[in-house]
């Protein structure tokens, strides 16, 4: 078996204090293409910005518009026999949660019980 001995033992340079190394500031401007590049991605984001923008106006201009352009003629209800205000409102109910037709109905008959021959007006 062999061994290696070493008599000295290695020196350690002398620690100097940290210090900030900055970066020469760079004399090599961007090439032309790299400008046109630049342009033109500022170009596409505007344009998307435009077109977002124009949707947004054309659905709140749509919306506005549809809602107030017909205007909505008084359903007018007479309760007949055997008739309640689930039965009344299926009747001119236009989709999804029935409840807010019967409470329209309930508040237009002034939330009293409904007897034959009430009229209750919707809309208008």
């Amino acid at each position: 078996m062999a061994a290696i001995i070493l008599d000295r033992q290695p020196t350690r340079p002398q620690r100097q204090p940290l210090r900030l190394v900055t970066a020469p500031p760079s004399r090599r401007r961007p090439s032309a293409a790299v400008y046109r590049r630049r342009r033109l991605v500022a170009v596409v984001l505007a344009l998307v910005v435009l077109v977002v923008a124009g949707q947004a106006m054309l659905r709140v201009a749509s919306g506005s518009a549809s809602a107030g352009s017909v205007p909505v003629a008084p359903v007018v209800l007479v309760a007949q026999p055997g008739d309640s205000y689930w039965s009344l409102a299926g009747e001119v109910h236009e989709g999804g949660d029935l409840r807010s037709t019967v409470d329209a109905l309930v508040d237009a008959n002034g939330g009293r019980d409904l007897r034959a021959g009430d009229r209750i007006v919707l809309g208008g």
